[in-house]
């Protein structure tokens, strides 16, 4: 077994919950590279003070000794990242190869060529293995085995690895060389341990309200009408409202999968199994399997967090995957060494809950309000 941690790099980051999962598990993630700046000024709040930093860049350009240069690496011992997912997914167009940013899973395979790390894990939604009969995963994965690797995929559910939400994803990973391919049994859903309830994993938190009246980070809540009210309060949990097709939590189960969505805070958003809205950033982050310390300061607007929830890798699963990697790579971890002091942050929040609260307003869209005001 090695003696000093590996280190890697995450590609297409996101607000970072592959590189979360992977530091928790005591493994090096020096740095994620993602296009989205919002998405990478939430990165480094969350992971610089952890020895992880965030950059922007286009990875349809940068190769992958230009990525080692930024981050002033050496070499990378492991990649690991999810490609966007849209044209691969049930929700929304489905053109997979024809949408461009199928592309980027070619990217994604170039930069593992580039810099012939030990370890790659690339994860993407379950419909990707459909696309073209199957042709297009089995493409990949023949592109990865021609580069020197062992391959294998499978689709596992986030509910498996105690993350409190029924989220589907496929994961393909890759090992140097002829050793077999080994993937974390589940930790949950099991005899000895049922899922994470969505009750279990945000009861505790108050309803959604300002700052200063709650003292918990991104927990605004989102306006609706009367009328929308008043249709949600007769929503029984674990049903659909036919008007607005919004999903009602089940406190007993886990949560359905969340979205990062497009347009606006409500639609594709559950609504709390309690109170008669939809779910806030926070809860939508604990759904996810983020930890309270995972902050959005609020210089990034609330329907980016949504998306960068919404677009995340949960943190317990990637570190479920992490653990079993480095297990069968003989890789010493050290999460201690990765945990880093959050308290040693900027402050999250620098404005007050009045201009928060007019930021709000100013950003409402007719669809949180509920189908007769967006008519109007």
């Amino acid at each position: 077994m090695r003696t000093k941690p590996p280190t890697g790099i995450e590609l297409f980051a996101g607000c970072g919950g592959l590189s979360t999962g992977f530091l928790d598990a005591g493994l090096n993630v020096a740095a994620g590279f993602e296009l989205d700046a919002r998405a990478v000024d939430a990165y480094n709040y969350n992971h610089a003070y952890r020895g992880s930093r965030g950059y922007i860049a286009d990875l349809s350009t940068a190769t992958g000794p230009e990525l080692l240069d930024r981050a002033g690496m050496k070499r990378a011992d492991f990649v690991i990242g999810g490609p966007p997912c849209q044209p691969f997914s049930i929700v929304g167009k489905r053109q997979g190869e024809r949408d461009i940013r199928s592309d980027l899973i070619g990217h994604f395979i170039r930069i593992v060529s580039e810099l012939n790390p030990l370890v790659f894990m690339l994860e993407n939604v379950p419909n990707l293995a459909v696309i073209s009969g199957g042709g297009f995963l089995d493409g990949m994965k023949a592109d990865l085995r021609a580069l020197g690797y062992t391959v294998d995929h499978c689709v596992v559910s986030a509910a498996d690895y105690g993350v409190p939400q029924n989220r589907k994803r496929l994961v393909v990973l890759g090992v140097k060389g002829k050793r077999p391919v080994r993937f974390p049994l589940p930790t949950h859903g099991t005899a000895e341990q049922r899922p994470i309830s969505a009750l279990s994993a945000i009861d505790d938190l108050p309803d959604a309200g300002d700052f200063g009246e709650t003292g918990i980070f991104n927990h605004e809540p989102t306006l609706h009408s009367a009328d929308m009210i008043k249709r949600l309060r007769s929503l029984e949990p674990g049903k659909r409202e036919p008007g607005s097709f919004h999903d009602r939590l089940h406190p007993e189960r886990p949560a359905y999968t969340l979205r990062a969505g497009s347009g606006n805070f409500s639609p594709l958003r559950p609504i709390h199994y309690k109170y008669h809205r939809v779910i806030t950033v926070r809860e939508s982050a604990r759904l996810q399997g983020f930890s309270d310390d995972f902050r959005w300061p609020d210089r990034i607007p609330r329907l980016q967090q949504y998306r960068q929830v919404g677009n995340a890798v949960p943190p317990p699963m990637a570190r479920a995957f992490a653990e079993c990697l480095a297990n069968q790579m003989g890789w010493r971890t050290d999460p201690a060494a990765y945990a880093g002091d959050p308290s040693t942050r900027e402050p999250a929040n620098v404005l007050t809950d009045s201009e928060r609260k007019a930021l709000r307003t100013a950003r409402m869209r007719g669809a949180s309000l509920g189908k007769a005001a967006s008519r109007s």
